[in-house]
């Protein structure tokens, strides 16, 4: 295995892992980011269930990434 191979093995879990963070099944999804206060847009709740703005929610994703304890 080359380093292309594991650059991209590496970017498919990293999707994965994303995509299974927006599917958690015990947010309660509101229409107001519960951290800022923005109106949640219509077309992200319709796709997950969410209680963030795509802002915020960027966010808590790089404090996670930068914080995360490496294994």
């Amino acid at each position: 295995m080359d380093t292309a191979d594991s650059a991209q093995i590496e970017i498919e879990q990293n999707e994965s892992r994303l995509i299974a963070n927006l599917k958690q099944q015990d947010v309660e999804p509101t229409d107001d980011c519960i951290e800022c206060g923005n109106e949640i847009n219509e077309a992200r709740k319709k796709a997950i269930k969410t209680n963030l703005c795509i802002g915020c929610a960027e966010m808590r994703e790089l404090h996670s990434r930068n914080y995360a304890t490496r294994r």
